[in-house]
């Protein structure tokens, strides 16, 4: 599904497990009743998940024949994702840590079309770890099934002594875990067809990490995370996420890290890994495009935390905001051409209206500015006179618009009415003819190349002795006009404001001002309503011990000291510049009388000079 309103934010969590996987924690004799009621009351910002149960899809069958049912309509896509052991390891030789390698399909591809193509191209390039190689010379040699699974793991508990039994989880779990891969297999069997541009990997960053960085390893190190697209974590916090980003980044590796919750766990479980518990927000459709898209554009499309700033943007100031345009033909509008019967969503972030000439641009626009109470109204280049507001055959009195905003009464105007130039305006317009305006204006300002020319003429006729040390026309006029141009523009400065005073004074003795200030007086309390309904439940302050407050407050008496220290050096280095400016001032004022009177005395020169250097001495 593509949007209306183009790229907006959503949580998307690409690693969770079903009860189908190896390995999982949810309750109950069916677990799937728990397990999807629970995905069905996810936060309303998560709409695409990444459904993952190690090498088998059962669980991504189960959650769309469910769909089909009805169930899940609260998440927008859901993508299969396979979950395989890399043969490279990480830990001690005591306990290897297996590198974890997800394949993350697109829905275009069916479960069946992954498994006989993907998953069956497997088995002849499956590996056992190290120690339990020699169980494939004699006697496992098989598909990989639960079934031959659990076979494999119960041979390599049956293998080690009595003692050590107690140490190894499920046959099924161990088989798995032992089962491995080399990279170039994968890719192998990847590359086909069927899966051309509709499928992404990504490396546990956790068990990659593992992996000691010497002689041997370090270049197949890179290569498995520089090769993958993305990065997986499952970080407690946003803050962990941004310490494992650093690490990536000081690695000089891939940082296309993405927290996902790698879920074992409905949402009230405590652990970390549980349906809820990821960060990832990403700006984009919920369609595989979108993911595509995020490695495109990695650094603008992703958000790890609670919340992205433009959504609280948005939250905190809900009435400065376009949700949606309307524009409709009136009741009863007798114009036979269609022209306009739009519902138009409007993304927060938009920047930019583009199309090609007389796609819409400038009526969509004018309309915008028609509602928001322009001061640019005039300057319309749809709804003009000269256009759809024709005297002889008006149009615009057939249709009416309607503005809606994220909070607050929506604004609803017919395309024939004039701005209301008493309401406050809700937006800042400039229309294209103002524009043009501007341009055309600027031909006729003086400082033109001719006019370049012209004064280079003239300055070339000027005495050397009479150009006073200048090196331009302009620089000499403004010399010799300096104390009479400043007073003038003194007087000016204060008739202007005097002027300002008295139109001010007129304006506001009028019927009409005070009614402007009512409607924006109005359009407050609009707002502060809309921010009183947003106002978040009160959180209680949390009980500190004695011993941290005391802490906060020698930290807070500590910051006030050093923001005083602060204060002090900023106005010592304002004064000390302030000087420096006068003493090149007053070394100018000297260079310029010395070049006006060259044959004054060295004592003259000797005695400003000293003048300068006391006046220097004289600051800190």
């Amino acid at each position: 599904m593509n949007d209306l309103r183009g790229s907006t934010w959503r949580r998307w969590d690409l690693h969770v497990h079903t009860p189908a996987s190896l390995i999982h924690h949810y309750p109950g004799a069916d677990p799937w009743v728990a397990f999807l009621e629970d995905l069905e009351h996810l936060p309303p910002e998560f709409k695409v998940l990444g459904i993952n149960d190690y090498l088998f899809l059962d669980g991504y069958r189960r959650i769309l024949d469910e769909r089909k049912k009805g169930r899940l309509a609260n998440i927008d896509l859901i993508l299969p994702v396979i979950e395989l052991r890399l043969d490279k390891f990480g830990g001690s030789p005591g306990h290897l840590s297996r590198v974890n390698y997800h394949v993350i399909f697109s829905d275009e591809v069916s479960p069946d079309i992954i498994e006989q193509h993907f998953l069956n191209a497997l088995p002849t390039s499956y590996t056992l770890s190290p120690q339990y190689e020699h169980f494939k010379s004699s006697g496992w040699k098989a598909l990989p099934t639960r079934a031959s699974l659990e076979d494999l793991g119960q041979k390599i508990i049956d293998s080690v002594p009595p003692a050590e039994k107690d140490k190894f989880g499920p046959p099924l779990i161990e088989g798995f875990n032992n089962l491995c891969l080399d990279l170039k297999s994968i890719k192998a069997a990847l590359d086909s067809h069927y899966f051309e541009g509709k499928y992404v990997t990504a490396v546990g960053k956790t068990e990659w990490a593992d992996i000691k960085w010497n002689d041997h390893s370090i270049a197949d190190k890179k290569h498995i995370i520089n090769g993958a697209t993305f990065v997986f974590t499952a970080a407690a916090t946003a803050e962990e996420w941004r310490k494992a980003h650093a690490a990536l980044v000081s690695g000089g590796v891939n940082t296309h890290l993405l927290d996902c919750s790698d879920a074992h766990r409905l949402q009230n479980d405590t652990h970390k890994d549980r349906l809820g518990q990821c960060s990832t927000w990403i700006k984009a459709d919920p369609t595989f495009q979108g993911l595509l898209q995020l490695d495109i554009e990695f650094d603008d499309r992703l958000f790890v935390g609670d919340t992205p700033p433009q959504i609280v943007r948005v939250h905190d100031h809900p009435t400065k905001y376009i949700t949606q345009i309307e524009i409709k033909r009136k009741p009863g509008a007798t114009i036979k051409e269609t022209w306009f019967n739009n519902t138009l969503p409007v993304n927060s972030g938009l920047v930019a209206i583009i199309g090609n000439k007389g796609k819409g641009k400038s009526a969509l626009t004018d309309i915008i500015g028609l509602l928001a109470n322009t001061k640019q109204n005039e300057n319309f280049t749809f709804l003009s006179t000269a256009n759809f507001r024709q005297p002889r055959d008006n149009k615009a009195k057939q249709f009416t618009a309607t503005m809606t905003f994220a909070g607050g009464a929506p604004v609803t105007r017919g395309l024939d009415e004039p701005v209301d130039g008493q309401r406050p305006e809700l937006v800042k317009y400039i229309p294209q003819n103002f524009l043009e305006k501007i341009c055309t204006q600027l031909g006729s300002i003086e400082e033109s190349e001719f006019d370049h020319e012209i004064k280079k003429v003239i300055f070339s006729h000027v005495d050397a002795a009479d150009r006073l040390g200048q090196a331009t026309l302009d620089g000499l006029i403004a010399y010799k006009s300096t104390e009479a141009s400043q007073r003038i523009d003194i007087l000016k400065s204060e008739l202007h404001r005097i002027n300002e005073q008295i139109v001010a004074l007129e304006a506001k003795g009028t019927p009409e001002y005070r009614e402007e200030l009512q409607n924006l007086l109005d359009k407050r309390n609009e707002e502060l309503a809309a921010h009183i309904a947003n106002k978040p439940a009160e959180v209680a302050k949390p009980d500190i011990d004695p011993m941290r407050n005391k802490q906060i407050s020698d930290a807070s008496a500590e910051i006030e000291r050093l923001r005083q220290l602060l204060a002090e050096e900023d106005a010592n280095i304002r004064t000390a510049t302030q000087r420096r400016g006068e003493i090149a001032q007053l070394i100018a004022t000297v260079d310029r009388r010395s070049r006006e009177h060259p044959a004054a005395s060295p004592s003259g020169r000797a005695t400003a000079s000293r003048e300068i250097q006391g006046n220097s001495r004289s600051y800190p």
